[in-house]
């Protein structure tokens, strides 16, 4: 099931993506150091949640339309273009006021900057929007390229400011910037005769909005559970100790490539079942097997950050090895968690998912008001794994009352499930990692 041609691709050009970004991360953290690092996350992290709040749940949306309606392909991408072209300004203008607000008391010379950052949300808007539709129409090869294009831009652009030795934080957020828009340009040109073709009905844009109203609330909820220790880190301590967490969770995030690939494809596969049974198989067995590869990668990334973490990314950093460790152990959980949670939104139920992510975010919240004061970035990176454990649990429950199966359905180290892995991987051919069309 997880070794199908469509996982195996779309997980090559996770690696690939994983690969630029560790580079553009230990180029980034040499460069700039925790202090700077910090500031770099501070920068860029409202506007990233803005510009995925702008999406309102659209692409989701999009990618199920465009599933279900091959045939109006052409009218769906000029309908979510003109809906991310409208949206996306309302919330810049939003984030313009926000940001004094939100930044905290001790950077707030940051803010012309982060201001500035706030381009981000239409490009990204756009981007995600132009993406859903590759995914819908389950394109893995052109999906996996566009995917790509932005981490190849920016690890250009990084390298170019390494040699130059412009080790500047705005340096990095025009890159940030720069990369966003050649990716935009490129999916622009690839949909340039849809667009010009395609009509603008207003009712197709009403419909994008309308349906994807459940998944803005899955949006938000993701959006906090993902975000919400990195909010507190960078609202509540100082600017190195934010850049030592940022390093840390950019280290434990080492596995998120396959987790990342086995959610990309279960909500498309999913999407296009329309059988309930098939769709329990597929969800319940895809989620089996996942898990077993997640908690293999998390093992092995949890003994490798003590031994390359320093060599990699400097002394500066070795503080944040021991929080890495916990949370490369979090990221494992949590990444079973969003294909389990992926395949519910394949089926149209984003809700099973928002439900899950409340109770860890509330676990988070909890924990964190405990532990962050006293322990520092460990109590937060255990505090992290505590959420990831809730809403995986949460998750199995609430998906086993929907499918009608006992919870134990899901229980991924049984004889069967392992013996059925290894089988798989070991009839794994070096051809199978090239992207299906």
């Amino acid at each position: 099931m997880i070794f199908s041609k469509a996982n195996l691709g779309t997980f090559s050009t996770s690696v690939a993506i994983q690969a630029c970004g560790a580079a553009t991360g230990i180029t980034s953290a040499r460069l700039l150091g925790p202090a700077a690092r910090g500031e770099l996350a501070t920068v860029i992290l409202w506007p990233v949640i803005l510009s995925n709040l702008g999406l309102l749940g659209c692409n989701w949306a999009l990618a199920r339309e465009v599933a279900h309606d091959p045939q109006g392909e052409r009218d769906w991408i000029v309908a979510g273009t003109t809906v991310a072209l409208f949206v996306a300004p309302v919330f810049v203008l939003v984030g313009y006021f926000l940001l004094p607000l939100l930044l905290p008391v001790d950077r707030g010379h940051l803010l012309p900057l982060a201001r500035l950052c706030l381009l981000l949300i239409p490009l990204d808007v756009c981007n995600q929007v132009l993406l859903s539709v590759e995914q819908g129409r389950m394109r893995w090869r052109r999906y996996n390229f566009l995917r790509l294009s932005f981490f190849l831009f920016y690890l250009l652009l990084i390298v170019l400011l390494a040699l130059g030795k412009r080790a500047q934080v705005r340096w990095f957020v025009a890159a940030f910037l720069a990369s966003h828009a050649l990716a935009l340009a490129i999916r622009f040109w690839i949909h340039r005769k849809s667009l010009a073709a395609g009509n603008l009905e207003i009712a197709g844009c009403r419909h994008l909005l309308r349906a994807g109203a459940p998944y803005f609330g899955a949006t938000v909820s993701n959006l906090v559970s993902l975000q919400l220790d990195t909010v507190l880190v960078v609202s509540l301590l100082n600017a190195e100790a934010a850049g030592l967490y940022v390093v840390a969770a950019a280290m434990a995030n080492g596995q998120s490539a396959l987790c990342e690939a086995l959610g990309i494809t279960s909500f498309a596969v999913v999407s296009h079942e329309k059988d309930p049974g098939s769709q329990e198989k597929i969800i319940s067995a895809t989620f089996r097997q996942s898990a077993l590869a997640s908690c293999g990668a998390g093992l092995a990334l949890c003994a490798a950050i003590p031994v390359l973490a320093v060599p990699l990314f400097g002394a500066a950093f070795a503080r944040a090895v021991w929080p890495a460790v916990v949370l490369a152990a979090a990221a494992a959980v949590l990444g079973a968690a969003n294909i389990l949670n992926q395949g519910l939104r394949g089926t149209g139920r984003p809700h099973e998912g928002v439900l899950s992510q409340a109770l860890g975010i509330a676990a988070l919240v909890c924990g964190a008001l405990l532990l962050l004061r006293r322990f520092g970035l460990m109590g937060m990176a255990g505090t992290v794994f505590l959420s990831s454990c809730v809403q995986l649990v949460a998750l199995i429950i609430a998906a086993a009352r929907w499918l009608r199966i006992s919870p134990l359905e899901f229980w991924p180290f049984g004889a069967a499930t392992l013996e059925h892995f290894f089988r798989q991987l070991t009839s794994l051919r070096l051809r199978d990692l090239r992207s299906p069309a």
